[in-house]
């Protein structure tokens, strides 16, 4: 489970305190890296933080970009001239998640190969010989091979990367309990088609007990 930020732990109350102070510095609302002032809402943020003996990191700056847009219309009304404090408890926080980032790079770098081939030759010997003779026609192909052990890489440098997706990261447990839940469903339902009216009325009564227990 991704880690929540430490001004998530503060009432509401304060958490409009903060949000107002924020305003009036021009904090983003919303995407807090489109406008690349990103270290600037760090540092704003970090001061206010010391306040309240938070020490501020970059996914705090995110936490109070998303507060101020999910709440936009509700901080208007509370904050505005007439001050509705009554709807403080509707202020709604933001909550983050894990995302699993895929992501290609590409560069240069300095490799060694370590492969092998199966040769023909009349001469062991002449084998070392042979093999650059075919090499030089386009008779030999040193990717053909076979390797030996794997490839040892060194001097690279990264030139670019491409983010290619963000995707939701899927707790295994809830998988097996859906699959668990899906089961339960098939099988109770070939169950209780075999029961007689008596049996029936019987496991209703439990159903709507156990219904009103939750």
């Amino acid at each position: 489970m991704a880690e929540q930020s430490e001004f998530s732990k503060l009432s509401k109350k304060m958490l409009i305190n903060i949000a107002e102070m924020l305003i009036d510095k021009d904090f983003p609302v919303g995407n807090p890296y489109k406008d690349y002032q990103f270290n600037e809402y760090y540092e704003i943020l970090s001061q206010i933080g010391k306040v309240y003996s938070i020490y501020a990191v970059d996914e705090d700056v995110q936490f109070f970009s998303k507060f101020l847009e999910i709440n936009d219309e509700l901080l208007s009304e509370i904050m505005g001239p007439d001050g509705n404090k009554s709807l403080i408890n509707k202020i709604v926080l933001p909550v983050a998640k894990t995302y699993d980032v895929h992501y290609d790079t590409w560069g240069s770098c300095t490799y060694e190969d370590y492969l092998s081939q199966k040769f023909d030759a009349y001469d062991k010997n002449w084998v070392g010989d042979s093999v650059k003779n075919q090499i030089a026609y386009g008779n030999f192909n040193t990717y053909d091979g076979k390797s030996r052990r794997n490839t040892e890489y060194s001097n690279f440098e990264e030139s670019d990367f491409e983010i290619t997706g963000v995707y939701d990261v899927v707790d295994s447990n809830t998988i097996k309990e859906s699959i668990l839940d899906r089961l339960v469903l098939e099988n109770t339902s070939e169950v209780v088609s075999s029961l007689d009216k008596q049996t029936l009325l019987k496991l209703k009564r439990i159903i709507e007990s156990r219904l009103r227990s939750l």
